[in-house]
């Protein structure tokens, strides 16, 4: 047996060692780079229509982010999605199994202001960062935490702006809101009452679980109003009341607060919906390069146009992951949020911009009028 090359062997398999070592080193950071996902929660009461909507425009967010290469070299967004079911221990204990089970910075969604509000609250003990889609209580981005964003218009934005089209055109003499009982709706509610003074005549709230409301709007058409305003979250019972006012025989024009009408309520309401009139900050119609490509994969993935609350839950994935891929981490929440509050951003309803506080700057209203089962722009 020639002995003569050990030496050479022995040096080859050093080299060859060192080789495996260095490259097995490596692996991790590269399989990090290329295939560990980018987590991002998601809390909305998936059991509801509405958040069914928003649920649908944050995956659809994921799903066009990671067909464009992911972010941050190509590591693809992963969603982990959970109910917060419209009740803030709901919503704070699925914050908290999203930041201590799921090792999650990054919270978006969301449509319940009383909800969002509690959950600011666990976001901002764990330094997490949160992206508000709908929540509109104003108290959201007034709190002096620097990384939660909101992406909707808040109530007072919305008030101020659905009441100057009530006063000015509408003129009712005889005001009733029908509201949820909830911080929102409530707010709503006390904002009428100052506004409209002598002229508000009735303002009533209902629970979320409530589905009949013919006892309600009985009281209602007592009160002689000749314009009734519902304020509800849920199509579902914004459809119920629209209903009702026709059960009981309340012959009164039907209004809705800005954001609360949509294609959904219409699909509920039936023949319910006609002559309702409302507002909101999106129409699908919008022209630009974002907006027509969410529109037509929305439309061959669901098989209808989508609304307000799509595209706000759209939002909050995407611009939330844009920022991580602006700041160059998918950890740093304070980089993420100094990334938002400095640049402007592209999203399906133009560019957008974020004030000191995390507010979204962008208030442009559609008018909306229900006529033959379809929303109408009116003039």
């Amino acid at each position: 047996m020639n002995h003569s090359n050990r030496p050479l062997r022995r040096r080859l398999l050093a080299a060859v060692s060192a080789t495996l070592l260095a490259t097995c080193a490596a692996l991790p950071s590269a399989a990090f780079a290329q295939g560990e996902p980018v987590k991002i929660g998601v809390l909305m009461p998936t059991k509801s229509v509405i958040g069914q909507q928003g649920q649908q425009g944050a995956e659809l967010a994921a799903e066009m982010i990671n067909d464009q290469g992911g972010i941050l070299g190509g590591r693809k967004v992963q969603l982990i999605v959970y109910d917060s079911n419209f009740q803030p221990v709901e919503g704070v204990a699925a914050a908290q199994r999203l930041i201590n089970q799921d090792r999650v910075k990054f919270i978006a969604g969301e449509i319940s202001s009383t909800v969002a509000l509690a959950v600011l609250q666990i976001a901002r003990a764990n330094n997490v960062l949160f992206m508000a889609a709908v929540p509109k209580h104003p108290d959201l981005t007034k709190s002096g935490y620097d990384k939660v964003f909101r992406l909707t218009t808040t109530l007072d934005a919305d008030s101020e702006y659905f009441d100057r089209q009530l006063l000015e055109r509408v003129k009712p003499q005889k005001l009733a809101v029908v509201a949820e009982n909830t911080d929102y709706g409530r707010y709503v509610i006390e904002g009428s009452k100052k506004r409209f003074g002598d002229k508000f005549v009735a303002g009533e709230t209902f629970e979320l679980s409530q589905s009949d409301f013919s006892t309600l709007m009985t009281k209602v058409k007592a009160s002689g109003a000749d314009t009734v305003c519902i304020v509800a979250g849920k199509p579902e019972q914004a459809a119920n009341a629209l209903r009702a006012m026709g059960t009981v025989g309340l012959q009164a024009r039907k209004c809705t607060a800005t954001g609360v009408l949509n294609n959904q309520i219409l699909r509920l309401a039936g023949d319910a919906a006609e002559g309702a009139f409302g507002s909101d900050i999106y129409v699908s119609t919008r022209r630009n390069p974002l907006n027509d490509e969410f529109v037509k994969r929305f439309q061959a993935k669901h098989g209808h146009v989508p609304e307000k609350v799509e595209v706000l839950g759209f939002e909050s994935v995407w611009l939330t992951a844009k920022a991580m891929a602006a700041a160059g981490t998918s950890t740093d929440t304070a980089k993420v949020a100094e990334a938002l509050h400095k640049n402007a951003w592209t999203t399906p309803r133009g560019e957008i911009r974020f004030d000191a506080g995390g507010q979204s700057q962008a208030r442009d209203y559609v008018d909306f009028v229900a006529k033959g089962g379809k929303l109408t722009a009116s003039q």
